[in-house]
């Protein structure tokens, strides 16, 4: 089906044969699901993965085009003026809740892909955040991850409404995806992540999608790539002399505590400190110890959380065994 026929007049898009922009029948409906009831004090987590190769199947694409679809719907039912940016997108899981309240209520949030040694935890952390500072925000969070089964547990079965598979078919074609309601992307978890098969649980329904950036591609690119040259500038930073003095002092703070008890007032004088340098080289060296035993943590942390039992999101494999819909759409109809 078509959508936005005003924004995407004939010749706009690539290989476009009429109005609008394709987007999948089955997904426009789920996704006007989400649309419907955000306003009933809603916040949305959805996931996207991919089964093949984890990086260039589309995923970035893909997310962007589902997001403006959810837009338009929320604008044509609830009567608001809701566009996808860039500011809508970040490429780091920290930077998650402060564009949370950037972005205005009803809106979404594309976290894009991106992977470095802290990036697991950071993902957890930042969720956990989340959903405690910003529920009330009432945003669609998208998550772009490489692969479904390292997300913590409690946010791929109980936190998150769908997972969606966005994968290449054939000889590396792109413009493919599989989508998992709310009981699928659970059986899928928890049955094919020991070893790693997505194929256990067939989706409910699968689809294409059509290549083409929402946002201007140019200026996406070049986010993305500012973002990681910064983020390897911080990488090559040096621990400072002072760092490492800070890591000793609670090194020795921490080695006392199980017996004898100094006091930092007692340890800053005996090296010589002031009491006040005592608690700020406390605070400092916490810190950096959190940071080091950060890049250690296992990428398999699971939360406890025990799922709701609940089903919702349509999809034409639901009541039909574990079979998919094997309807492809047809790109640029």
């Amino acid at each position: 089906m078509k959508i936005l026929e005003e924004k995407y007049p004939l010749g706009s898009l690539h290989g476009q044969k009429t109005n609008g922009r394709y987007i999948d029948g089955t997904l426009h409906e789920n996704i006007s699901i989400l649309a419907k009831n955000i306003v009933k004090d809603m916040t949305y987590l959805g996931i996207i993965s991919s089964s093949t190769l984890e990086v260039g199947t589309g995923k970035s694409v893909f997310a962007q085009q589902l997001c403006e679809a959810y837009l338009e719907g929320v604008n044509k039912k609830h009567g608001f003026n809701l566009e996808l940016t860039m500011n809508n997108i970040v490429f780091r899981p920290k930077d998650i809740i402060k564009r949370s309240f950037d972005v205005p209520r009803y809106s979404v949030i594309i976290c894009d892909e991106w992977e470095d040694a802290n990036y697991w935890s950071e993902l957890g952390t930042t969720l956990r955040q989340f959903f405690r500072k910003c529920r009330q925000l009432n945003l669609f969070i998208l998550v772009i991850i490489p692969n479904f089964f390292q997300l913590p547990m409690s946010y791929a079965i109980s936190r998150s409404v769908f997972f969606i598979d966005v994968r290449f078919s054939g000889e590396f074609d792109r413009g493919y995806f599989s989508f998992y309601n709310f009981s699928k992307k659970k059986r899928l978890y928890l049955k094919g992540k020991k070893q790693q098969d997505y194929g256990i649980i067939q989706p409910n329904f699968t689809g294409r999608f059509a290549d083409g950036y929402v946002v201007n591609k140019e200026e996406y690119l070049k986010s993305k790539m500012q973002d990681l040259q910064n983020q390897e500038e911080l990488e090559k930073k040096p621990i400072t002399p002072r760092q490492i003095i800070s890591r000793f002092f609670v090194s020795v703070h921490e080695h006392f505590k199980g017996g004898k008890k100094v006091s930092v007032a007692e340890l800053s004088q005996a090296l010589g400190f002031t009491q006040r340098t005592g608690y700020r080289m406390i605070k400092e060296g916490e810190q950096i110890n959190k940071e080091i035993a950060e890049k250690k943590i296992s990428e398999n942390v699971d939360f406890d959380e025990s799922p709701p039992n609940i089903n919702y999101l349509k999809g034409e494999g639901e009541n039909n065994g574990d079979n998919p819909s094997t309807k492809g759409g047809i790109v640029n109809e």
